[in-house]
């Protein structure tokens, strides 16, 4: 009787229009709380993804949380008073409307996709913990968004870097195309890290280090950079002192960090990226150039397939886990050729004959090549 009498006298007030969601919150608990259940603690949308970014500096990259807080604290502005309602308040349209006040601020479709799918991470958290019903995020379609995609260095361009930098610059280069180290990873490393007489380098890459996934790796050093390490002067015999000195102290990102620095080391080597001149010149969205440092990493994995390294060999060698490794492959032309001009001609099976093979001393009985003048 006395829930019944609650219910009546919150209904009679919402009549009047004075039931707000507070009161309603309080009805929701007081008989929670009279079932024997407790009083039920209703979590704002604020609270809630305050509390995940919090729980993310823990687990997460430096850079990918940091990602993460600029789009749950540009939501939390964009709902204004409603983000210190209950989260479960939170509707399809007010993530919808988030994603098109990014591209009405200039910028581009894929990343206002990236919010989206950035806060259907929390959301789907909150779902699970059976804070709300659904993912409102999860009902927001994406923008359609060209791909952007990284392009690979030529040789030429590599070797007028490599006579444009100064010393510990050609170092980071040398590790950037020959092992396809991110910028941060390069620059952080020690002499802790090099094992002279193995010839090898050991690395745990910031991106997985956080994350508390893999562990360090030992990778045989391409004789360019064992050749680059041998002449490095050693100036401290404390196995933590930095490989370069002087870019260990420096920034990755901002006007004066590692990343513009480079960019401004492609210029003077004359290299200049695909409409650098032409991006986005008003808004706020972030800028991507097809050339950059992490392109190196592009272009090591690149040499390496179509130098012929097996798939799984240059996983292992780059650190790659999943199929993203297709994305950092880009073949040549020639390569590409080369492999397809091993299928022997079906016009013409005489100037292309099939090699058989030697079964008992594995090798071909017929070393025959095709006549260069036949149109294979």
């Amino acid at each position: 009787m006395e829930v019944c009498l609650q219910w009546e006298g919150a209904a009679d007030q919402a009549r009047q229009g004075n039931f707000t969601e507070a009161q309603a919150r309080k009805v929701v608990s007081d008989i929670a709380q009279r079932a024997g259940i407790g009083p039920i603690e209703f979590t704002t949308t604020k609270q809630f993804l305050s509390d995940w970014i919090t729980s993310k500096e823990a687990t997460k990259a430096k850079g990918t949380t940091a990602r993460y807080r600029y789009v749950v604290d540009e939501f939390i502005k964009s709902l204004g008073t409603r983000a210190d309602t209950n989260i479960g308040n939170i509707r399809p349209q007010d993530i919808a409307s988030f994603r098109d006040l990014q591209v009405k601020d200039g910028k581009s479709n894929g990343t206002a996709n990236m919010v989206v799918k950035t806060l259907r991470i929390p959301f789907n958290l909150a779902r699970r913990q059976g804070m709300i019903i659904s993912n409102p995020a999860d009902a927001v379609d994406l923008l359609a968004a060209e791909r952007q995609s990284r392009t690979t260095f030529t040789r030429e361009q590599i070797a007028s870097l490599l006579e444009a930098a100064d010393n510990e610059w050609r170092g980071m280069i040398l590790l950037g195309v020959c092992h396809g180290l991110r910028l941060g990873d390069a620059m952080r490393l020690t002499w802790e890290n090099i094992n002279t007489e193995r010839q090898s380098i050991i690395l745990h890459p910031q991106k997985t280090r956080r994350s508390g996934n893999g562990r360090p790796e030992e990778y045989p050093l391409h004789p360019d950079m064992a050749e680059y390490i041998t002449k490095l002067p050693i100036k401290s015999e404390n196995a933590k002192a930095p490989l370069f000195p002087n870019l260990s102290k420096r920034k990755l990102n901002g006007r004066l960090g590692l990343s513009a620095a480079f960019r401004s080391l492609m210029h003077k080597a004359g290299i200049v990226t695909e409409g650098e001149g032409l991006e986005r010149k008003e808004g706020k969205g972030r800028r991507f150039f097809e050339l950059g440092y992490h392109s190196f990493r592009h272009t090591a994995i690149s040499e390496q397939a179509n130098q012929g390294v097996a798939k799984e060999v240059r996983m292992k060698l780059s650190g790659h886990k999943s199929n993203v490794h297709e994305r950092y492959t880009h073949h040549e032309l020639e390569a590409l050729r080369k492999q397809i001009e091993k299928v022997p001609s079906f016009l013409n099976t005489e100037a292309a004959p099939v090699k058989k093979i030697n079964q008992k001393a594995g090798m071909p009985k017929n070393e025959t090549k095709p006549d260069s003048g036949t149109n294979a």
